[in-house]
Formats: C-alpha cells, structure tokens, sequence
C-alpha cells in the first residue's frame, strides 16, 4: 500500500468503523473485506484501540472543544482514529502525520496530545467508569450489581485488552505432545491448558501461521467456548443424540463430534448465510453425522424426549465479548437496556424447547457470552422451575461459581478467555 496514492491507514479505519457502526457488523468480518494483505494488523490494531477507548475519545474531543457531529460518519470515527493517536499513541507519533492523516485542527492535536484520563475527566461513580473504560453506562450498572472476583475495576480493565488466543486440537488423532510439536513447526507456540486436555495457549506465532494450520487436527476456539464439550461429557454418560440449538458457528457440536462418537446430531440455525458457514466448518474439520436444519431455535420442528444431550448457546447481550469485539460496546449502547428484557424472553422460550426435546434423564446445556443475571441465573433458574427440574452440580472447571449452586461463570480477567455463563439442566427420570 503506497501512502501517497491509497488512503491512510487512519482513513481506512474510519471507513472500518463506520461501516461496523451503520450496519452491526463485526469488525472482523468488515477488515476481511479490504483484503489488506500485510497491513491488517496494523488498521486491525488502530481500530481495535480506538473502539476500546471510543467514549473516552468522545470525551477528549469535547475537551478540547472540538465538534463531533454524528456517530455514523466516517468523518466522525476519522477524527476519533486522530484522538486515539493523539492520546494513546503520542510517544511514537508526530503531531504533523496526525494532522496530515486525519485533518483535525492544529490546535484540537495539540490539545488532546495534553489529555490525560487520570485527571481531565470531570465525572464520578459509575458515570467516570463508564468514560474511562469506554462501556454504555447502563451496562456499567448491570456489572456492578455482581460480586465481580477481583472487583469491578479488574473485569472493566480486562475489556480493555485482548484475549489470549487458544486453539483445541483433535484429541482423537494427536496427542497433547504432538499438537504442540506439530504447532511449533507450522510457526506457533503453545503451552497446555491446566484444566481442558485439548486446548493450548498461544505464546507465540509466526506472520500468517494460524492461516497454515490444519483444519482437520486443529482450531483457534476461545477458552470459554471449548468449555462445553467438556461439561458435556462429564454430565452425559449417553450422548448418542446431541442437539446444538443456535448452532452456528458450529463450533461447540464440532469439539464434541471430535471428542466422541455421536450417532446423531443436529444442528438449528435461523441465518441461511450462517448455516452456509457452519456446514463449510464441518467439511474443513472432516466432520460428520450432523443434519443441518434452518429454524428458529424457539420454534424447531423436533421430536419430544428424543435426544440425549441439548446444547443452548442463545443469543444474548455478549458484554462478556467487549474485550474480544469492542463493536459490542456501540451496539448495546443503541440497544439500551431494555434489549436485556427482550432477550431473556427469546432465552427462556429456547431453554423451555430445549427441556422438551432432551430425554429423560438427559442433559440440556445452557452457556451465554454474557454476564447479566437476568440473562443466566434468572433464565435458568425460572425454566428449570417450570419443569420441576434440577440444575445440575457442575464444580467450576475454568471460571468461578455461579450465583446459584451448581453453574460457573468466566471473567477474563480470571479465566484468560471471553466472559460467559455455563450451567445445566437435569431432565428428570419418568
């Protein structure tokens, strides 16, 4: 890329950001789209950095008596890309390349090259912690009603870094040994996963070699997630049926098919394009036995008491995602709380099928990205009642107890993945 005939890499992410917040997309499916080549990782980082800090941003403009305008712009995340360099970036870029590159005034750089958070910000409580870390403050509210470990402050500070990268392999064909030997020679270094004996942490990794890596043998898949395979099988002595409502990306069902052998599954997806990718997953992972359906998760056309193990991964908030996708944070803050009430309801109607569908005897897994209690212990808790069902005892692998006995919850700042809830949901014997 030629700076002086393409667009800077400033430009570019404002063009990123906007597209990301007219449409709700993620970030990462928007930068695949430029085909950027070697420069990804530097407009992925630029746009990552501005969106954990967007508030802040916002907050620093209007500090330095600078006008906005609306959100959705590019012109508007163009002069925020600036603040982001400005504020976070000054030690190692020149005030001339950030004028030049954004086309803020002279006098906003130099203003904004003065701003510091610790003592500039003129809030306090929840509405400080809110610009400072760069959350809708209504989530802020949701998250400080929980006994967080560690504190408040250590899980909103966690939303502010990247996750680690994990990756599980196919337990079924290497071993612990060879994956990581096998890694090491593609370019990526790893070290076990204390807990879950088919997943690595990524140390260290070579330009372009998670791209290499072979999709039969291995997958780069968030700890949390990896989780539910594993949940699974310490509850389910039977998993000859299994299935995935809100299946797509289909990961969670292809970690227990290489885990297992399944004589059944099914997978429920609404998206004809995300059902379209889950079955493109399955082939590169050279897995099998999965009839794919797209239904709503509410509505699925399924037997009663037929299948052995029920995995629900529903739609929710995703506030455990806002380090992993900082998107999230604009859109919940559209969304506003009463999304939270909205989504409990589409929740609880997939849990009440979920129930329906499993045998007795059988296991209904319930796992979100999200940490609201409305949206975990409460939907659980209220369902599982309904059905004069039992939540199962399931000790914490890699997150802490829930706030009812027998589910888990993850923090990043506890766990090193995604923030989440994992529970399940004894159906009784008949």
């Amino acid at each position: 890329m030629n700076k002086s005939t393409s667009p800077s890499f400033e430009g570019i992410c404002a063009e990123i950001l906007s597209e990301v917040s007219q449409k709700y997309h993620s970030i990462r499916y928007v930068i695949e789209k430029y085909r950027l080549g070697k420069h990804r990782k530097i407009v992925m980082a630029l746009c990552l950095g501005t969106l954990r800090n967007y508030k802040l941003l916002e907050y620093a403009l209007a500090h330095c008596g600078h006008n906005l305008g609306r959100r959705r712009d590019v012109k508007y995340w163009l002069a925020l890309v600036g603040a982001y360099e400005a504020v976070f970036r000054r030690s190692r870029l020149n005030k001339e390349d950030i004028i030049t590159a954004t086309r803020l005034p002279r006098e906003t750089v130099s203003c904004l090259s003065r701003f510091d958070p610790e003592r500039d910000i003129d809030l306090k409580g929840l509405q400080l912690l809110s610009i400072k870390y760069s959350i809708p403050l209504w989530v802020i509210e949701v998250l400080s009603k929980i006994k967080v470990p560690g504190g408040l402050k250590a899980l909103l500070g966690s939303f502010q870094a990247p996750t680690p990268i994990w990756i599980r392999f196919n337990k079924s064909v290497l071993s612990r040994e060879e994956a990581i030997n096998e890694l090491a020679r593609a370019g990526v270094t790893t070290v076990p996963d204390p807990i879950l004996d088919d997943v690595l942490e990524v140390k260290q990794v070579k330009p372009g070699a998670l791209s290499r890596i072979d999709p039969k043998m291995f997958y780069v898949q968030d700890r949390a997630a990896a989780l539910v395979a594993h949940v699974v099988e310490r509850l389910s002595g039977n998993m000859e049926r299994v299935l995935d409502l809100f299946s797509a990306p289909g990961n969670k069902i292809a970690h227990i098919l290489w885990r297992n052998t399944v004589e059944y599954t099914v997978s429920i997806e609404i998206s004809k394009r995300r059902l379209r990718d889950e079955k493109h997953l399955h082939k590169l992972q050279d897995v099998r036995l999965i009839e794919y359906v797209q239904s709503d998760a509410t509505k699925p056309p399924l037997r009663t008491s037929y299948f052995d193990v029920v995995i629900v991964d529903p739609d929710c908030t995703s506030i455990g995602r806002l380090g992993h996708s900082p998107e999230t944070r604009l859109f919940l803050e559209d969304a506003g709380p009463q999304i939270v009430s909205k989504l409990v309801r589409l929740q609880q109607k997939a849990l009440r099928k979920a129930l329906k569908a499993v045998k007795p005897g059988g296991v209904v897994v319930y796992t979100t990205c999200t940490l609201t209690i409305e949206e975990n212990e409460n939907v659980v808790s209220s369902v599982a009642r309904e059905f004069s069902y039992g939540i199962e005892r399931v000790e914490p692998l890699i997150g802490v107890k829930g706030l009812i006995e027998g589910t888990q919850r993850l923090y990043p700042h506890v766990s090193k993945c995604t923030g989440g809830f994992v529970s399940a949901i004894r159906a009784l014997k008949r």
